[in-house]
């Protein structure tokens, strides 16, 4: 759950769009108000957001060697049950704060990725420059007519080195015209609707994977 004090009021906002976007309306005062200071709660525990996002790499290794010895103590017959359900609970704890980190971090790709876009009666291919547990940032030819801001699209795409096509829907968040001066194509932001749990863990493991040392070395960025 991602979290952050109003400023105006001092009461706690509550939205997953925290990650996303720069201002946000107050829920309680209805003011509109920038986004800072996100924090991350999970299993009864608080953290600063951009702490965790600065110690990802060193947290995802950890929950890596948590679930060997999950696996280790469940072919264990010695081990005891209260060993078991110990660590679940610190595997839950671990999983519920990287969930609210993860989405920040993005793949960014050395070669883009093509995409099929559906939004509309308008059908167009166009290529995934950086992709997210959350979203994707995609250029599209500059001859398209770019999709509306709040608008849905649904997205065909296969990951590097996998044959497997898979297919979202999302929401346009943002959107960026084509120029002389700055790109040759257009440019938008999609966050995605909600996802399968089977997509969303191949998702975590792509790009989760890729963070296996500190962020400027692992082809990620940080939105």
């Amino acid at each position: 759950m991602l979290m952050m004090k109003c400023p105006e009021c001092e009461k706690y906002i509550h939205s997953a769009l925290l990650a996303e976007i720069a201002k946000i309306r107050c829920e309680h005062c209805a003011v509109e108000v920038p986004v800072n200071n996100v924090l991350v709660s999970a299993n009864g525990f608080t953290f600063e957001r951009s702490d965790l996002l600065k110690r990802f790499y060193r947290y995802r290794k950890l929950l890596d060697e948590v679930m060997d010895e999950q696996a280790v103590l469940e072919n264990n017959p010695k081990a005891s049950a209260e060993s078991k359900r110990s660590l679940e609970q610190f595997l839950a704890i671990l999983q519920g704060m990287m969930t609210g980190a993860r989405e920040h971090y993005r793949y960014q790709f050395e070669a883009p990725i093509s995409t099929r876009l559906d939004f509309g009666s308008a059908t167009c291919h166009g290529y995934f420059t950086n992709l997210s547990m959350e979203g994707a940032c995609l250029d599209i030819p500059r001859s398209q007519e770019l999709p509306r801001v709040g608008g849905k699209v649904k997205i065909e795409f296969s990951l590097p080195q996998q044959e497997q096509l898979f297919e979202v829907e999302g929401i346009v968040c943002w959107t960026q015209k084509a120029s002389a001066e700055t790109r040759e194509r257009h440019r938008l932001g999609v966050q995605f609707c909600q996802l399968d749990s089977s997509l969303r863990s191949i998702l975590w493991d792509f790009v989760s994977t890729a963070v296996t040392q500190e962020p400027q070395e692992a082809g990620i960025v940080s939105s």
